[in-house]
């Protein structure tokens, strides 16, 4: 018989404590996946902010399209793009679209990450109903180049139909997390001439603007801000990065919460996996004394409670962390909107197992102890 073997027999042995105990290690790995990924999440949103772009913004949420030809003029100023939208579905209500009316070229200038071959750039500016969208949002919906798209349920146009109908002339190619690239993009005149309402007419949700150079953020954002200040409405211009972390704080301090709620998750695991490998050493002191009588090392003693405890906690691991990834997975559709970055990665999983094997000496460390240095001959004595 194995040493391994050994170990699997004990595992089976008392097959309802060790089901609840690998139990509460599967919950707390699987809660901590998707913590671990919440966080990145809400981190994601200002680490793949531009540090050369600002968004300019007004507490009245609308701003005149005439703001944004002022801004070319601002020292520092490298392209300014503007963008509004509408909102409707594809064929079906399910399937919600937010179509982001832009200007092109404008909008590539500023958004430096998002990129189309030659071929589509020149179809879409001739193109007046012309539109692209993110790779990921293309795959969902079945879309490819070529296609003419219906979005419905939209604000009325002048012609009394809330259908409207974009051509795909392109579909970004970008590194970006696949959150990112659920956008979809359209001629900012074609939206803006063909609403019915006029009270619509000439607005913009945000105005971007992309600077030289970095340094520079703060004397351009300044100057913005002075140009508009007795203008009605006036604006409010922040770096794209503090913006994120403003969206970010907003939540309070989320790091914070998740990882009390992770590091309660895990005292908790470890209070019901310790006394579990305590319970088992205990109830089998003569085992181990008699293994020691037939020549049994202390260290092969030893190892066999740790591979107990591997075993225990390896198994809640692998599970616990599948059962997250299926959880994020199954989250992810209705997280990704808000929170574009929602995505398991490598370094998330490699954490776990790191944490596993910390744990995995932290709950075998005392019951090895006590099973090698039991006083043999007492032991079976009291047999």
């Amino acid at each position: 018989m194995t040493d391994y073997s050994l170990v699997l027999s004990v595992f089976l042995r008392h097959k309802m404590r060790t089901l609840f105990t690998v139990l509460s290690v599967v919950v707390a790995f699987a809660i901590f996946l998707v913590i671990a990924t919440l966080n990145r999440g809400f981190n994601g949103l200002m680490n793949y902010a531009l540090t050369q772009r600002l968004v300019v913004i007004s507490e009245n949420l609308q701003l005149p399209l005439s703001y944004a030809a002022r801004l070319t003029a601002v020292p520092g100023v490298k392209a300014v793009a503007y963008e509004t939208g509408i909102y409707g579905y594809f064929r079906d209500q399910k399937n919600g679209v937010y179509v982001h009316a832009a200007p092109f070229p404008a909008y590539l200038s500023v958004n430096p990450e998002q990129n189309l071959t030659a071929a589509e750039k020149q179809a879409l500016l001739k193109d007046r109903q012309g539109a692209v969208a993110g790779a990921v949002l293309a795959k969902k919906m079945g879309w490819k180049v070529g296609d003419t798209i219906p979005i419905s349920k939209g604000p009325p146009q002048k012609n009394g139909s809330t259908t409207w109908y974009f051509h795909l002339d392109g579909i970004f190619k970008s590194n970006l997390p696949e959150g990112m690239q659920q956008d979809f993009v359209a001629h900012y005149d074609y939206i803006n001439e063909g609403r019915a309402d006029p009270t619509q007419k000439d607005k913009l949700g945000n105005i971007i603007v992309f600077i030289d150079d970095p340094r520079d953020i703060s004397r351009v954002s300044h100057a913005i801000d002075r140009m508009f200040a007795t203008s009605q409405p006036s604006t409010m211009t922040l770096p794209e990065q503090l913006l994120a972390a403003t969206v970010v704080k907003s939540f309070g301090d989320i790091e914070a919460i998740l990882i009390e709620v992770a590091v309660a998750v895990f005292f908790s695991m470890l209070l019901v996996a310790g006394n579990t490998m305590a319970n088992s050493v205990r109830q089998r002191v003569h085992e181990f004394a008699l293994m020691r009588a037939l020549g049994f090392s202390r260290r092969r003693i030893a190892g066999l409670v740790v591979r107990e405890s591997a075993l225990l906690i390896g198994t809640g691991t692998v599970l616990g962390l599948l059962l997250g990834w299926q959880i994020c997975r199954l989250m992810s559709p209705a997280i990704t909107a808000n929170m574009p970055y929602f995505l398991v990665t490598w370094q998330s999983l490699g954490l776990g197992v790191l944490l596993a094997v910390v744990f995995t000496f932290l709950i075998g460390i005392l019951p090895a102890r006590r099973a090698t240095t039991l006083a043999v001959a007492d032991t079976l004595r009291r047999t």
